[in-house]
């Protein structure tokens, strides 16, 4: 069975995130959800953000969710919102496990972490919203260049950037839900 690794964004892993999991849960996938924080939530993300550039960035994540899924077995699907989907692209494109990668709320390039290639096999989605102040579309070019057809792109009209955590102030309902169907029937089709 694939194993969906959830990971959370800067605000920590929130119930934004919990909630998520326990949908795709019902929807019949195995999810995990790591604490990059070990704990540490915050409720403004540029403070959050702040948090994680002193940390040094998505990379410095990528251990602690490594030693918290090192007991799964078989292949996975690294997904994540905003830092999270950061972090998902590291470790999908760098693991032999992974076949598969959701990066929600915009992604960056692999020139940053090293990679040039594209892994076999592994299939994407990239989700954001239009307007969103914090995507870079130089970001995603060079992350879509470098996947070359293996991952499917949803853009959703807004600018909120975290749209799809509900009771947060960006929330947007419509895109929501329309990236949970997208992001469940990925799921869905790899098994």
């Amino acid at each position: 069975m694939t194993t969906v690794v959830l990971l959370h964004s800067a605000l920590g892993l929130t119930h934004h995130v919990r909630e998520w999991a326990d949908s795709l849960r019902e929807d019949g996938h195995h999810v995990v959800t790591p604490d990059m924080f070990g704990g540490e939530t915050f409720h403004d993300l540029d403070a959050a953000v702040a948090f994680v550039d002193a940390e040094g960035g998505p990379g410095a994540f990528t251990h602690a969710v490594l030693s918290q899924t090192i007991d799964l077995d078989g292949p996975r699907v690294y997904a994540g919102f905003s830092l999270g989907g950061a972090v998902a692209e590291i470790l999908a494109l760098t693991r032999p496990d992974a076949v598969g990668l959701v990066v929600m709320h915009g992604a960056m390039s692999p020139a940053w972490f090293g990679v040039d290639a594209w892994p076999d096999g592994l299939r994407a989605q990239l989700h954001y919203a239009s307007r969103d102040p914090w995507v870079e579309d130089d970001e995603n070019a060079a992350f879509l260049a470098i996947a070359d057809g293996a991952c499917d792109t949803f853009v959703y009209d807004g600018d909120g950037h975290l749209f799809a955590f509900e009771g947060w102030h960006e929330y947007d309902d419509e895109a929501a839900h329309q990236m949970h169907e997208h992001v469940t029937d990925f799921l869905s089709s790899i098994g």
